[in-house]
């Protein structure tokens, strides 16, 4: 007769691996289950945040992956820079999540079973880690963030000038999200309200993104476009006693991608849960990642705010450069319940302005159709409905 593990997972992705190590290196004995095989793609924004690489770091290694410096916004002809204080990294989701599931299946004490639905049965301590449509989410249901939004990412080449920044730009309809992801590859990723989503809608903020048009030369998909909504979401309860259950990763609460945290969350939080699973300190572990919520959650507020319109954007970006780093810290001023701030930005630095006949920046160049003092005075009335 099969012994019932002391905790069973449910989802192998980077949260559900990375608790598995660390329970499995404890001597507790795990059930990882993981429904599709490894490796496989995931729409996400890819990118790991310093905080979420600390993490990483003690409970994995630091993988062969492209670091980052910072983040760059982008509106209309102005950017800003803010750098972070230690490297970020961007992970492809196919390969970071087979890699730690991996690493899952080799710690002892852990039986990975990938390819395997989890089907109820005896089962210990249970953990849902099945992302943000939890099966558990019928015990402990979440909130969808508002408005609706709906995100797509793939992967391209021939997006030239790609460094060792995440690139963010804003738009009427919508937010692109460029990044690095190794060997010329870039993730490209594509948020919209639901008012404003259209299929098209990578190739098109390409297409319409005045700062790429001279860095797209002969632009090909390396991967297919995935798709993902709704974007953000609230998990009130994550721990409930009486079913022996508790939630980590997205199934826990995931902010909107704008943040470019959620994986770093996932991570981070991983290491609390371990924690509590071994300490029995379960309403900590629910009160701490709570806060962490949150605390990200009020980043993406701030960030959908002042990004609201493109002209919103770049005024801000404009007027208010050097205070982007004061907004966002304020936004998580909350974050050292986390055990280590997730945000320590460097003063950003703020970008040239560009016109049509700077320095060729126009160049020709399109995708093909397939798939001083803080300024706080109110910003330009905007035009989005």
């Amino acid at each position: 007769m099969e012994r019932t593990p002391d905790v069973t997972i449910v989802g192998g992705g980077p949260a559900g691996s990375a608790l598995a190590v660390l329970l499995g290196r404890q001597g507790v004995t795990v059930v990882l289950y993981e429904k599709a095989h490894h490796p496989r793609l995931k729409p996400c924004g890819e990118g790991l945040l310093p905080h979420g690489v600390a993490a990483l770091r003690q409970i994995a290694g630091i993988p062969d992956v492209p670091h980052v410096k910072g983040l760059r916004f982008v509106a209309g002809t102005v950017s800003a820079d803010v750098d972070f204080p230690d490297d970020g990294l961007v992970v492809r989701r196919d390969r970071f999540d087979a890699w730690l599931f991996e690493l899952a299946g080799g710690t002892p004490n852990v039986d990975a079973r990938p390819g395997t639905a989890y089907r109820p049965g005896p089962t210990g301590l249970l953990v849902g880690a099945d992302g943000c449509h939890s099966m558990f989410h019928r015990q402990l249901p979440g909130k969808v963030a508002s408005p609706r939004r709906a995100g797509l990412s793939s992967h391209v080449v021939g997006l030239t000038g790609l460094g060792d920044r995440v690139e963010v730009f804003f738009h009427d309809d919508g937010e692109l999200y460029v990044a690095p992801t190794g060997g010329g590859e870039a993730l490209v990723s594509a948020l919209f309200d639901y008012r404003h989503f259209r299929r098209d809608g990578i190739t098109y903020l390409l297409n319409k993104t005045a700062w790429l048009r001279g860095r797209l030369s002969d632009l090909e998909f390396t991967t297919p476009v995935l798709a993902a909504a709704p974007l953000g979401l609230y998990v009130p309860r994550i721990v409930d006693r009486s079913q022996r259950l508790l939630l980590v990763g997205d199934a826990a609460g995931t902010p909107d991608p704008i943040t470019a945290g959620g994986l770093a969350l996932a991570l981070a939080a991983t290491r609390i849960a371990a924690d509590a699973i071994v300490t029995g300190a379960f309403d900590e572990y629910e009160r701490r990642r709570l806060e962490m919520g949150r605390t990200a959650n009020r980043l993406g507020r701030l960030i959908l705010w002042l990004g609201r319109t493109e002209r919103r954007a770049e005024w801000v970006l404009r007027r208010l450069a050097w205070g982007v780093e004061p907004l966002l810290n304020l936004a998580l001023r909350r974050s050292q319940v986390s055990g280590s701030g997730p945000f320590d930005f460097v003063r950003p630095k703020l970008g040239r302005e560009t016109n049509d006949a700077q320095d060729g920046l126009w160049a020709s160049g399109s995708v093909a159709a397939d798939t001083r003092r803080l300024d706080l005075r109110r910003p330009p009335s905007d035009s989005r409905s």
